[in-house]
């Protein structure tokens, strides 16, 4: 049943991520995150009360408050890959950088994670889906600084993923979701001070925007995390990031074949691939039980 869940918060992932790029187009990319963490930071705190939801007892190391300050360096870094490498590139180094921080966590059960030992019947698995990467990328000739803020991005979305796990496997999914938005807001706001982004043209861009635009993003927010903090705990971080990604990439595809009316044969072959090294891994290793 996670297993399935996890591409339906992928898709979710694409139609947020949809979202707050057409909205950080129109305000100044500090304003929209801003008003995004301040959205869903209201938001689930008004559910919070409404289910009168509470701390559950039990200690956790300070440094799992910090997902929602690595997911807002994530935010910002992807953004400026996007612009300098494009959609599918970004993605697929992302992708990378995701998967091998997944990996690494899987095999030595870092961050309080429980471990998969990396044996030598997990590497064909693991190579088919990066091999899945490669070809979704498409073109890899660009390179600069961009292409690894793009595998950085990758490394501080499973960093912030595994956070925000921890934090709700101890202290509550809805605790952490209101920590992830809370600290997400407080990073924001200090970003703000040193930008000092105009309010005046500020107010006019949200305004332009609308309420879907600017609201949508941190409502789907809630759902994304929350259910991310369900179904970690219970998959490997490897078999999550490549089933979430799969998600991600078919409804990139169904959102570019409406939009644009073209279909990427790459990311549809990169995503058959993908999907081919799991079950592969899956099948010699069973690394994805609970």
């Amino acid at each position: 049943m996670y297993g399935a869940l996890a591409p339906l918060v992928g898709a979710l992932v694409t139609i947020m991520s949809g979202i707050n790029s057409r909205f950080s187009e129109i305000a100044e990319p500090v304003v929209a995150v801003l008003v995004i963490h301040t959205t869903g930071l209201i938001a689930i705190m008004i559910i919070s009360l409404v289910r009168r939801d509470k701390e559950l007892p039990g200690k956790i190391p300070l440094w799992h408050y910090l997902g929602g300050l690595v997911g807002v360096s994530t935010v910002f870094s992807s953004n400026y890959a996007f612009s300098a490498l494009g959609a599918s590139l970004t993605m697929a180094v992302a992708l990378l950088g995701q998967t091998i921080f997944s990996v690494i966590t899987d095999a030595t059960g870092m961050l309080g994670r429980t471990k998969y030992p990396l044996s030598v019947r997990r590497l064909p698995g693991i190579a088919l889906a990066l091999a899945g990467v490669a070809v979704m990328g498409g073109n890899w000739h660009l390179a600069g600084p961009a292409v690894l803020v793009a595998f950085g991005a990758g490394v501080t979305s499973g960093l912030s993923t595994v956070l925000n796990a921890g934090l709700g496997a101890t202290k509550g999914v809805f605790y952490s979701v209101r920590a992830n938005y809370a600290v997400g807001l407080v990073t924001t706001a200090v970003l703000a001070l040193f930008i000092r982004p105009s309010f005046q043209d500020a107010a006019a861009a949200v305004v332009e925007a609308g309420p879907f635009l600017a609201m949508g993003g941190g409502l789907i927010g809630i759902i994304v995390v929350s259910t991310i903090n369900v179904i970690v705990p219970r998959l490997s971080v490897f078999m999550f990031t490549i089933l979430m990604f799969t998600g991600q990439t078919v409804a990139g595809i169904i959102m570019d074949a409406i939009g644009e009316g073209a279909i990427d044969v790459l990311k549809i072959a990169g995503t058959a691939i993908l999907l081919c090294g799991l079950a592969l891994d899956t099948l010699l290793s069973g690394h994805g039980k609970s």
